[in-house]
């Protein structure tokens, strides 16, 4: 039996602004980066044309219906575009479920690009990866990026600066569609950084471009939703941050630092609150798309 298994990266949002709302979706504007966090998923040759997924990991879990989940829909519109066989699907989960750190999107580009190199398909997968998920089809390459529109529209930038994030995982996430109605009924002003002056300063590698800039405009909206945010943030404060926010629509709160050092004293200190819902990362730029990191490449 031939499988392939592939890293699927997580992202952060350093930045994000909220524009206008047009076909039921909310334009946005964001600076983000992917981060040396991942699941692991492994896709197997079948005979057939079906599909069988499964969730293990932390943040495993059993689907109510197995069709409804981004996994298998990425797999039926990959099977159906490239006329393959089957598969069965494993996905170890290590990116926390509402986090808003891309877990659900990095699993529709793992599947994707797995099945890609297992059944040596020629084609682009952005296509069928915007079509399922809104930041899906930057994931396909991850690194150093600015989202606008849906998140679907991906300008690269070109920068090679290390960041480094400690992260509060919430106990409990926030519904993505949730947060976007509070924004509404909160008639939030969505324009909160200046996304440019980020852009700029990370092309010259210029760290202070993050004054006044590492701002959500869902922060109030997931914040309302979820009471266990503020306590987050006041431990946060207290850890003298170079500068801090939040991750998407919630519910992973970030502290950004420019130094490592600085970023493992404050690890250290939040574990011992916090033990295994926090968690030292960094920025991670590949210089080819990461969905090509196969890391196990099986013949059985």
């Amino acid at each position: 039996m031939k499988q392939k298994t592939v890293k699927a990266y997580a992202k952060i949002n350093i930045a994000l602004n909220v524009l206008n709302a047009s076909n039921g979706y909310h334009n946005l504007d964001t600076v983000v980066t992917t981060v040396n966090k991942y699941d692991v998923i492994t896709v197997k040759k079948r005979n057939d044309s079906n599909i069988l997924v499964t969730f293990t990991g932390k943040y495993g879990f059993i689907p109510l219906n197995q069709e409804e989940t981004n996994a298998y829909k990425s797999a039926k519109l990959f099977i159906e575009t490239f006329n393959t066989l089957g598969a069965d699907i494993e996905i170890i989960r290590n990116i926390p479920t509402g986090s808003g750190m891309g877990g659900s999107s990095a699993d529709i580009v793992g599947v994707l690009g797995a099945l890609k190199k297992l059944y040596k398909v020629e084609g682009k997968l952005k296509p069928i990866a915007d079509s399922l998920g809104s930041d899906a089809g930057y994931l396909l390459e991850g690194g150093y990026a600015r989202l606008t529109s849906r998140g679907e529209v991906v300008n690269k930038i070109n920068s090679q600066l290390k960041l480094w994030f400690v992260v509060i995982y919430a106990q409990n996430g926030v519904n993505a569609k949730d947060c976007f109605s509070k924004f509404d009924a909160l008639n939030e002003n969505g324009v909160v950084s200046d996304i440019e002056s980020v852009v700029k300063g990370l092309e010259s590698e210029d760290f202070t471009c993050f004054n006044n800039n590492i701002k959500n405009a869902l922060t109030n909206s997931s914040m309302s939703l979820n009471e266990e945010l503020q306590v987050n943030l006041g431990e946060i404060k207290k850890l003298y941050p170079d500068y801090y926010g939040m991750t998407g629509s919630g519910s992973t709160l970030f502290i950004l630092y420019e130094h490592k050092e600085m970023a493992e004293w404050a690890y250290l200190t939040l574990k011992k609150k916090y033990n295994d819902n926090v968690e030292l990362l960094s920025s991670y730029n590949p210089e080819k798309p990461y969905i090509f990191d196969v890391i196990f490449d099986n013949l059985m």
